[in-house]
């Protein structure tokens, strides 16, 4: 089953930051992982002010998304460097 994925306006901006070669293995891990695999089951559940979301981590990237499983959906809504948990104060941001 493949699975419907949105992204937040931001995040071609959060691919071109990355490069070309760090944005194509991200977009390649979004599409074998997320959108041709079961978002909703792999990937770490995340805490806090992102409950509900789910991160996947490719290299030092993370690619930050919510499983909307009853419209066989998912947003992604941050990706990025982990360093000092930039990617996530993005994507709280970005709610």
């Amino acid at each position: 089953m493949s699975w419907r994925v949105i992204y937040h306006h931001e995040v071609a901006d959060d691919l071109s930051e990355l490069g070309r070669y760090q944005a194509r293995a991200v977009l390649k891990v979004i599409e074998s992982r997320i959108r041709d695999g079961e978002p909703d089951k792999i990937g770490k559940p995340l805490a806090g002010e992102l409950a509900g979301f789910r991160r996947i981590r490719t290299g030092d990237v993370r690619i930050v998304y919510r499983v909307q499983a009853e419209i066989i959906e998912v947003l992604i809504v941050a990706v990025g460097p982990r360093r000092n948990d930039e990617v996530y104060r993005t994507a709280v941001r970005r709610l």
